[in-house]
C-alpha cells in the first residue's frame, strides 16, 4: 500500500512539473509575441487546442443571433456554430489558419482584408483575448454590421494569469464597454459563462 502511494505521489509531481513547464514556455512565448505584436499562429495550427466544451459557449452566442442573418464568424475553429444554427442567409467561417476549404484566413492583429459589405452579423467566440487592439477591429466595421455577439475574459472578472493562457490582451469590462459605446453599440444582453463575459451587441439607430 505504501509503495502504491509513493508511486501515485511521484506521478502527480511529474504531471505537475510537466504542466508548470508548459505554462512557463507559453508565458515566455507570449512575452515575445507581445513585443512583436504578432499572433500565435503556431498554437492554432494544432487542432488539439480546440476543446469540445467550448461548444457550450458557442450555443449561448448562437441563441442571440437573429434569424436570417448574414454571419461572419472570426475564430471559427471547428465551425460548430454553422451546424448549430438553423435559420441564416450567409455563414462565413474565418480563422488565423485554414482548417477547412471554406475557411477564410484572417489575422485580426492585421488590417482586415475581408469585404464585410455582405454581412450584418459578426461573431467572436473566445478569440478577442488573442487580439491586441479590439478598438482597431471595431473601427473597421461598416454601418451594415447591426449585431455583434462575442465572448471575452475580462481581466477584472477572470483572475487568471493571462500569459499562461496565451492571451494577448487584458481589457477590463469597463474598457470594453467604452469601445462598444464609441462605435455606437448597446449591450442588448449580457451573461457570464465560466466567468467569461458574453455580450449581445446591437447597433443603435
Amino acid at each position: 500500500m505504501k509503495k502504491l502511494l509513493v508511486r501515485i505521489i511521484k506521478k502527480i509531481k511529474k504531471s505537475f512539473t510537466k504542466q508548470n513547464k508548459i505554462f512557463q514556455n507559453r508565458s515566455q512565448k507570449i512575452s515575445q509575441l507581445r513585443e512583436q505584436k504578432k499572433s500565435d499562429v503556431e498554437r492554432w495550427e494544432c487542432n488539439e487546442q480546440l476543446f469540445e466544451d467550448w461548444n457550450e459557449r458557442t450555443k449561448i452566442l448562437g441563441d442571440y443571433i437573429h434569424s436570417h442573418s448574414r454571419i461572419i464568424e472570426f475564430g471559427a475553429g471547428n465551425m460548430f456554430l454553422k451546424d448549430y444554427l438553423k435559420n441564416y442567409e450567409i455563414y462565413t467561417p474565418s480563422d488565423v489558419v485554414k482548417r477547412f476549404e471554406e475557411t477564410v484566413v484572417c489575422d485580426l492583429n492585421e488590417t482586415l482584408t475581408i469585404n464585410l459589405l455582405d454581412y450584418n452579423t459578426v461573431v467572436f467566440s473566445g478569440v478577442l483575448e488573442y487580439v491586441y487592439d479590439v478598438d482597431k477591429v471595431f473601427a473597421q466595421f461598416n454601418t451594415e454590421i447591426k449585431q455583434i455577439v462575442m465572448s471575452y475574459c475580462c481581466s477584472d472578472i477572470v483572475k487568471l494569469t493571462r500569459e499562461k493562457n496565451g492571451w494577448l490582451s487584458d481589457y477590463t469590462y469597463a474598457q470594453l464597454v467604452q469601445i462598444f459605446e464609441k462605435y455606437n453599440y448597446k449591450i442588448e444582453d449580457y451573461k457570464e459563462w465560466r466567468q467569461q463575459s458574453i455580450f449581445n451587441l446591437i447597433k443603435k439607430p
